[in-house]
């Protein structure tokens, strides 16, 4: 089929992601996700990445990191047919993971530097990751998650008077232990659940087995059960030990507009303005909880508020992109 190059952009990713998939979509691309399993899948994604490349023939080219191996292969690649490219760069800065000085360690960090100063533009979700990628010599765009577009099924009938969703997936981030040992304290004062998404397999047996009552493991969820669960939940909870990461569980929570308990961490706090921020310890978060418990109306109208924001500035946002690709083709 021949396509004329100068309208022809792609988004290629090595791994699912519903982030790069509504990006490409609302930017026009047509969309590429390779996921291979196996020792192959490296070489599989390389050669299937080439080959859509010389395929294509792109004038502007999106790719997601990770993988890193997939960001520097379109940088080796760019001077070979000169397209404009754009690297969707999310949580790979290695911020709280310290440099162990391994050439694994090594290798990362020389990619992480040469996919920065290559790219065209680096797209990253917070005006901190911004500075990094400009201190290094790169162009950063700050693009937030567009909040996601979800629609219930069923709404299903829960334990309590008050339910409650931790959006989890058991990562080490996850002040869970805190949040159990929180629900704990409140346990016989307030009737609620807490309802824990994820694979609970994870966790050690003693942390699982000695929760207490009002405390529910939801085990792992379909995408569609998962939504169903989010909207017939009072409120969410979505925590992390992490800096400076946009966690999904706060987009979704106001996408369904459902008031939000979040990490007191400093780009949550500027961008999730109408939640409710605790620290991760077992009393601010049962104190959170409490406050949120006792204020539900409320809460639900600040989300409803910070939503109407959130969505107007976003989209403000991704025209000056949308400009920005639009002024390469």
């Amino acid at each position: 089929m021949n396509v004329k190059k100068a309208n022809k952009k792609i988004w290629i990713n090595w791994e699912p992601h519903r982030r790069s998939q509504e990006l490409a979509r609302v930017l026009g691309c047509d969309y590429h996700c390779l996921e291979f399993g196996g020792w192959l899948r490296y070489p599989l994604c390389i050669f299937k990445t080439l080959q859509i490349l010389l395929a294509s023939r792109p004038r502007v080219l999106f790719v997601q990191n990770p993988s890193m191996i997939l960001a520097a292969l379109a940088c080796l690649f760019r001077p070979l047919q000169r397209y404009f490219l754009v690297v969707d760069r999310h949580t790979t800065f290695r911020l709280n993971k310290p440099h162990s000085g391994s050439l694994r360690t090594n290798v990362f960090m020389w990619l992480h530097r040469y996919t920065l100063k290559t790219a065209d533009i680096t797209i990253v979700t917070n005006q901190y990751l911004s500075s990094i990628v400009e201190s290094i010599g790169g162009r950063a765009f700050v693009l937030p998650d567009k909040l996601p577009d979800l629609h219930p099924e069923s709404s299903l009938k829960l334990k309590s008077p008050v339910n409650l969703l931790m959006i989890s997936s058991f990562g080490r981030d996850e002040p869970l232990k805190e949040l159990i040992q929180a629900c704990d304290k409140l346990d016989g004062t307030h009737d609620f659940t807490v309802y824990v998404t994820g694979n609970f397999r994870k966790a050690p047996a003693d942390l699982i087995g000695g929760a207490p009552s009002n405390v529910e493991f939801t085990g792992f969820l379909s995408v569609q059960a998962f939504i169903d669960m989010l909207y017939s939940v009072d409120g969410v909870l979505a925590l992390t030990t992490s800096d400076y990461c946009m966690l999904c569980g706060c987009y979704e929570a106001v996408a369904a507009n459902k008031p939000l308990v979040t990490s007191d961490k400093s780009v949550l706090r500027e961008y999730f303005e109408g939640a409710i921020f605790v620290d991760n310890d077992a009393d601010a978060i049962a104190s959170g909880i409490a406050h949120l418990l006792a204020d539900l109306p409320g809460a639900k109208e600040r989300t409803i508020a910070m939503h109407e924001k959130i969505t107007r500035e976003w989209e403000a946002q991704f025209r000056k992109l949308d400009q920005i690709i639009r002024d390469r083709q």
